[in-house]
């Protein structure tokens, strides 16, 4: 069977905008006006000098040859080179007219500001100097009419115009990439972002949901292309690499550091291997995809069968792909917004109850503690105050323990077992019962927003043991195998009871589990007590 496997690097600011074209659209618009500009302007002076057959001719590709230029193509290659190409071909159209036109010189400048503008440094000398070249290479093919020195002046002095020329646009680009933003004009940015988001968020028929199009990914490209096992991890902010999906029998972890990865993700292209012969396996062979937005390569997907892949379906399996690529970054993108949102509203409700609700809770515990203090006479009086007092302290206590709930997070650094052995332990120290923890995790992680999940069931199934059940001990298991893991929370209290009508809690932990793909079951336990089980990707499991 087959494997397919999803690396993600650091996410850069990328516009729509960049998304499509690769730069931004006011450079676009640029890059069209001075082309449109430059051609006009050429093509005027030089009709308007020469009218001849071979001239209107030549202004005629030549315009063609602009036009090409606007265009995207598939080929990301190719469109990283259209400025080169555009230079080099318009010099060639240039030498059919013999004098060389000095008039038609100009137009040079626009291939150059491209490439500076889009490219870089590299790509606007390269610009000049083929187009340089060129024209250098046409004095010896022809163009006898000039003189070495005449011919070398026209040729030289536009050479280095468009040389200069694109120079600029390569450090105009370079200050648009460090430039930093005022934070006035970032907010507005965002808003204007989010309102997108809000309103194409709303006629997206595949949602934003990146582990259901990861698994719609793996079975779009089982159609096309049968494999046995495959697999999408994505590379969270830490680096590691977190599983999204998992589709067919299980056969061998995959080693997300082996050379297959390595050299799909180092080429940007797609990569074959063959998996060695051992004892208790047969010969299998894997390949890797990378997913990418326009140049840049944010993920891989691994397929794995026992027989090879052909060249042909290798093809077929990156034009599958590509087509997903921007859905399943889209999502991760919105996933992690969503993440960051929401941690920082739980930072700021953390604040709010401790500068406020917990404050006020303690100094009315203080008053208690004085009038107890004064009642010492009246027995009956100063029982009651300290019952009240009591119950104060339980309900600060719980405060405080709600406060850890919404600051205990996962994180880039801080994974699953690490964020819920930190909440564990608090947990025990502030009850009555015995906490025994058991972790078993792999060195891979899940997404961060379904380990958020599991953690916030986790905290709301040890919540309601703690206030509700009466237990004496609590048994924390957790087990994570990327994408599959396992919860469970027991306790020996007295069991499942009849739900109060305002308690909300096992809804919302279905709500959590469902929101990843979970099953949550809630069970009594066999020997007393309550069972809560949560499963992560059991009903992947032999697909």
């Amino acid at each position: 069977m087959a494997a397919a496997a999803v690396y993600r690097p650091q996410y850069g600011s990328v516009s729509p905008m960049q998304v499509s074209t690769g730069t931004d659209f006011s450079v676009t618009q640029l890059i069209l006006s001075t082309r449109a500009g430059l051609l006009l302007l050429c093509a005027t002076i030089t009709l308007a000098n020469d009218r001849s057959a071979g001239t209107v001719i030549t202004v005629g590709l030549l315009a063609v040859v602009a036009i090409a230029a606007t265009l995207r193509f598939p080929n990301k290659t190719l469109t990283r080179y259209q400025p080169v190409l555009e230079s080099v071909l318009a010099c060639v159209l240039m030498l059919l007219v013999e004098p060389l036109p000095d008039s038609l010189l100009p137009y040079l400048i626009a291939p150059s500001l491209a490439a500076g503008l889009v490219s870089g440094f590299q790509m606007a000398v390269m610009t000049s100097g083929l187009a340089g070249l060129t024209l250098l290479l046409g004095r010896f093919l022809g163009q006898e009419l000039l003189s070495t020195a005449d011919y070398l002046s026209r040729v030289s002095q536009w050479v280095l115009i468009t040389l200069a020329v694109g120079m600029l646009g390569a450090w105009v680009r370079r200050l648009q990439t460090t430039q930093v933003a005022p934070e006035n004009a970032a907010y507005a940015s965002a808003y204007r972002l989010l309102s997108q988001l809000r309103l194409v968020s709303r006629q997206l028929s595949g949602g934003l949901d990146p582990v259901t199009l990861s698994e719609g990914l793996l079975e779009q490209l089982q159609q096309s292309v049968p494999f046995d096992r495959a697999g999408v991890y994505v590379r969270s902010a830490g680096g590691r690499l977190s599983p999204m999906a998992a589709h067919g029998a299980d056969r061998l972890d995959w080693d997300v550091t082996s050379a297959l990865f390595d050299e799909a993700w180092a080429a940007s292209a797609p990569v074959r291997q063959t998996r060695p012969l051992s004892n208790s396996l047969p010969r299998g062979h894997a390949a890797a995809v990378p997913l990418q937005i326009g140049l840049r390569t944010f993920g891989l997907v691994a397929v794995e069968r026992d027989r090879p892949f052909e060249t042909v379906e290798l093809q077929i399996a990156t034009s599958v792909v590509e087509e997903q690529a921007l859905r399943l970054e889209t999502a991760l993108l919105f996933s992690e917004v969503r993440t960051l949102a929401t941690a920082e509203e739980r930072r700021r409700l953390a604040r709010e109850i401790h500068d406020g609700i917990a404050q006020e809770l303690a100094s009315l515990g203080y008053v208690v503690d004085d009038l107890a203090a004064r009642a010492r006479f009246l027995p009956d009086l100063e029982q009651d105050l300290k019952g009240l007092r009591s119950e104060l302290t339980r309900v600060i206590t719980e405060l405080r323990l709600s406060i850890f709930d919404l600051r205990s997070d996962v994180q880039s650094s801080i994974g699953l077992g690490t964020a819920l052995s930190d909440y564990v332990r608090q947990v025990g120290v502030g009850s009555n019962f015995t906490v025994h923890l058991v972790l078993d995790e792999a060195p891979t992680r899940l997404p961060i927003d379904t380990e958020t999940e599991l953690l916030r069931i986790a905290q709301e199934a040890i919540t309601n043991a703690r206030k509700h059940a009466n237990a004496e001990n609590l048994w924390v298991t957790c087990s994570v195998n990327p994408p599959r893991a396992t919860l469970c929370i027991e306790d020996d209290g007295g069991g499942l009871g009849t739900p109060r009508q305002d308690s909300f809690g096992l809804e919302v932990m279905r709500e959590r589990a469902e929101r990843v793909g979970a099953r949550l079951a809630v069970t009594n336990r066999e020997e007393g007590g309550t069972r809560v089980e949560v499963t992560l990707g059991a009903a992947r499991v032999g697909r």
